[in-house]
């Protein structure tokens, strides 16, 4: 073969060669194309599906709250016996209780878990009150004389929500999906009074993580937040950093005689703490909070800590309106809302920043809860064998 025809041999190859290339990279790039254009399909059809749920799940709630209304049965079992009401209002009267439970609400940190020390010692109002014994033989979350005479005030409250739908247009108000669970670290105080009234005027609960406070007046106090249906936690007797984070031992001794005083004074100790400072505080980092933590769970106590607050305890000087908006925005943004907030003396403009809050919410749609076993667990710092 001469020269010429080697050269055009040379050509044929290298363009066959050139063309099986580009004949690969097309194929390379059809097999990234069409997965991709799957995922845009399926994509498109998820939120098509999204949107129906959603307007199924409308058309549900308006069904059930029509239902209700007209006298009919209720499609959940474990709603309360009266009609929901679409838009509480100021004079709203809190929604009755369920007379008949289907089973008793279980105390303690893991919820579900059933605990053979659980003793159905009577019922309040025709619901079972369940009582675990703590280690000094004094029951954790509530109890009932044994002559069922004047019985204490039940331990976890039984909210029932209401189905926040807008009462021209049937639709669901914009913040019907969230719930609020407000609390007040550090009471009782010169404000609980008027907070309680404020928190009756509108039918709705909240949380009051206590500290320990002696006096006939105090102990009014804490037992008019447990009778009139409130959740109560502990936040320490003393609320001393120095001396409650000094050692297990001493965390012990606060944790003993804050129990003993609302064992006292409401007739049960509570199940939930609320650590002060929360459990990410400064004197008490990641890393030294686990042994208290596991004090708390070797106890049956669920702790918890917020995922919203209104600023009253950040050193700035808010004004009552801003602290209302600083709670707002907060809510606005999460679907569950724990929302720190502090009743001292102090705290003035707390309690009258409700007075904005607590309408806000409601003409929103949102739900307004105490803390109870349901409750989502808002924790800064886990315990260490969930990390």
């Amino acid at each position: 073969m001469n020269e010429y025809g080697r050269e055009t041999s040379k050509r044929a190859r290298n363009e066959k060669v050139r063309r099986a290339r580009e004949q690969f990279m097309m194929l390379v790039l059809l097999l990234a194309l069409v997965p991709t254009i799957l995922c845009i399909i399926l994509f498109s059809k998820q939120a098509r599906l999204k949107g129906d749920i959603e307007a199924l799940e409308q058309k549900l709630k308006r069904y059930e709250l029509q239902n209700n209304s007209t006298g009919g049965g209720s499609p959940n079992p474990g709603a309360g016996t009266e009609n929901p009401t679409p838009f509480p209002s100021p004079t709203t009267t809190p929604a009755a209780t369920p007379t008949e439970p289907a089973a008793a609400p279980t105390q303690g940190a893991a919820a579900g878990e059933e605990d053979s020390s659980d003793v159905i010692l009577s019922s309040i109002d025709g619901r079972p009150v369940t009582v675990t014994p703590g280690a000094d033989g004094k029951p954790i979350g509530g109890t009932q004389p044994e002559d069922n005479t004047e019985p204490f005030a039940t331990p976890t409250p039984f909210p029932t929500p209401t189905i926040a739908v807008d009462p021209k247009t049937g639709e669901l108000l914009p913040w019907a999906n969230k719930k609020v669970y407000i609390t007040f670290d550090d009471g009782p105080s010169k404000n609980t009074d008027e907070l309680l009234d404020l928190l009756s005027e509108y039918g709705v609960k909240a949380t009051f993580f206590v500290i320990g406070h002696e006096g006939e007046d105090y102990a009014r106090l804490y037992k008019r937040i447990a009778e009139e249906g409130h959740a109560i936690g502990m936040h320490s007797y003393s609320h001393d950093y120095g001396k409650i984070y000094k050692s297990v031992e001493d965390f012990e001794k606060d944790f003993t005689k804050i129990s003993n005083l609302l064992y006292d004074t409401i007739g049960y100790v509570p199940d939930l703490y609320r650590f002060p400072g929360g459990s990410s505080n400064s004197k008490c980092k990641a890393l030294t909070i686990q042994p208290f933590i596991s004090f708390l769970l070797e106890r049956d106590m669920r702790y918890f800590d917020w995922n919203v607050e209104n600023g009253d305890a950040t050193g700035k000087s808010y004004t009552v309106e801003e602290l209302a908006q600083n709670l707002l925005d907060g809510v606005e943004k999460k679907t569950t809302s724990v929302v720190l907030c502090h009743d001292t003396n102090a705290k003035g403009k707390t309690l009258e920043s409700m007075k904005i809050v607590l309408p806000t919410l409601i003409e929103k749609g949102a739900q307004i809860l105490p803390i109870t076993a349901d409750t989502p667990m808002i924790r800064h710092v886990k315990p260490a064998q969930e990390e």
